[in-house]
């Protein structure tokens, strides 16, 4: 297995000065020899398990558990990047996704681990599928292509004809709702919602893409003008947000169940839809926050 020993070594030796520890002291407690603890720090040694379980209780954390995070060339920044894209695809800015391509493409050539070249490889084509179809209707059909050959990359046998023979990651989850967008745009409406609703039975309430899920089901039944149905997916995506502590997409659900409460004429509509505008803040969505502030007020005449 492939690790980057420098950062990790780097991460080691940041560890113990924030923990006003030399080297000389940790070898005292350890009762390990001051060359291990100055190789390991400097990139030169894969440690051995059994060192790190020794230091961790030293360190105060699972080393071994660190060391993983490090199993390949600039696994950090891979993850930096990756929760960087879903910001900005959860909070509508997508003009600026161009950034986060060309990062991925030099982080793959930088990275020796084959089977992260094969996720960079499928965030690369998800990536450039989502910058061309939402920049330019006229290549929905290349944009869909691409996320097909981005599914394959994980799942090879992939086919959309057949799609719900598979079953899939979070990553791939994620993929095959994308897939489901553009064909809808291609109005596709039944296919759409089939998939929109595979994605959501397919997926565990604990994946942090199920709330995305649940708003965007409820986008296809507001849609749909069943705005009973809207209103509870909606309000699964909250609970489910509530219950597991995770504030992303919280915004979005509660959006979307105030528009539908506004449709079923329920009073607590602007509750639900001030809450959203309070999060877009929390969260420093504040592009997104326009658009809800718009949306409300150009297509429903509400004031916020």
């Amino acid at each position: 297995m492939n690790y980057n020993l420098d950062l990790f070594g780097k991460k080691m030796e940041q560890i113990r000065k924030n923990l006003n520890l030399t080297q000389k002291k940790i070898c005292e407690l350890a009762g390990i020899d001051s060359v291990t603890i100055r190789r390991i720090e400097n990139g030169k040694v894969v440690p051995k398990l059994d060192t790190l379980e020794i230091l961790s209780p030293i360190y105060k954390q699972d080393l071994i558990n660190l060391l993983l995070k490090y199993r390949f060339d600039d696994y950090l920044t891979f993850y930096e990047i990756k929760n960087r894209l879903e910001f900005k695809l959860d909070s509508v800015e997508f003009n600026t996704l161009h950034n986060e391509f060309k990062e991925l493409n030099i982080l793959l050539l930088s990275t020796k681990n084959n089977y992260y070249k094969v996720i960079i490889k499928q965030l690369i084509l998800f990536t450039e599928a989502i910058l061309l179809y939402k920049n330019n209707s006229d290549m929905d059909n290349k944009a869909l292509n691409m996320l097909i050959e981005s599914l394959k990359m994980t799942t090879p046998r992939f086919d959309l004809n057949d799609y719900n023979s598979f079953v899939y990651s979070s990553m791939e989850i994620r993929i095959l709702m994308n897939i489901a967008f553009i064909l809808n745009r291609l109005n596709l409406k039944e296919k759409y919602l089939e998939i929109m609703e595979f994605c959501f039975q397919s997926t565990d309430i604990n994946d942090e893409i199920y709330p995305k899920l649940c708003h965007n089901l409820a986008g296809v039944y507001r849609r749909k003008k069943d705005f009973e149905k809207a209103l509870k997916f909606s309000n699964i995506g909250i609970r489910v947000c509530q219950e597991i502590r995770n504030l992303n997409g919280l915004n979005l659900l509660y959006y979307g169940k105030g528009i539908a409460e506004f449709h079923l004429k329920k009073s607590e509509y602007i509750q639900s839809l001030n809450v959203s505008i309070t999060l877009c803040e929390a969260l420093g969505q504040n592009k997104l926050k326009d658009e809800i502030i718009e949306n409300c007020r150009e297509i429903f005449g509400i004031d916020l």
